[in-house]
């Protein structure tokens, strides 16, 4: 039998760091004690700052993705504008963690960390290839919706206690009332 994988591992203890002490403290070494393995087993995964930080986004992505399929009930392929809009704001608004909006806010800068949520982002939402004055009522209302699920992250950071989990349910369906019926 194959041993799991220590990269998983590896990357909680890394969200770790950043959580608790903020993302200037993520050093390999760090991650490296919070992990309780040696610099040296870090690295045989992870062999630089920078791969390290690109596997978080990977798995950060990945995590963002499942949330989309669970919110939404299945694949984007098979869902509506609408649908894979309710499914992204469901899933945006589940307690986003801090550390996430942390790491995404840095990734803006670096190509290679922030590709993997393009990636999802693009399959969940490959009209908005099309620019913002060429979007019909609806495709705009849409991205509205998103933005304003997006921007739930960034008032949370900024409040000093996060959002209960029934004002979390009233921003959501006020979200999603915008959308109106299908």
């Amino acid at each position: 039998m194959a041993r799991p994988s220590a990269r998983p591992k590896l990357i909680e203890a890394a969200l770790t760091v950043v959580e608790e002490r903020g993302i200037t403290a993520l050093t390999l070494d760090a991650v490296a004690e919070e992990a309780g393995v040696t610099k040296r087993g870090l690295i045989y995964h992870f062999p630089s700052k920078h791969a390290l930080l690109l596997g978080i986004h990977e798995e950060l992505a990945a995590r963002m993705e499942r949330q989309l399929l669970e919110a939404t009930g299945g694949e984007p392929e098979g869902a509506t504008l609408v649908e894979r809009t309710r499914g992204y704001v469901r899933a945006a608004l589940k307690a986003p963690s801090s550390v996430e909006m942390r790491l995404i806010m840095e990734a803006v800068n670096e190509p290679e960390w922030i590709a993997p949520w393009e990636r999802v982002y693009r399959r969940w939402f490959p009209e908005e290839e099309q620019a913002v004055e060429e979007l019909d009522d609806l495709s705009l209302r849409c991205l509205v919706a998103r933005m304003a699920a997006d921007g739930s992250w960034g008032y949370e950071t900024t409040l000093a206690a996060p959002l209960t989990q029934t004002a979390r349910a009233r921003i959501v369906e006020s979200i999603l009332s915008t959308l109106g019926e299908e």
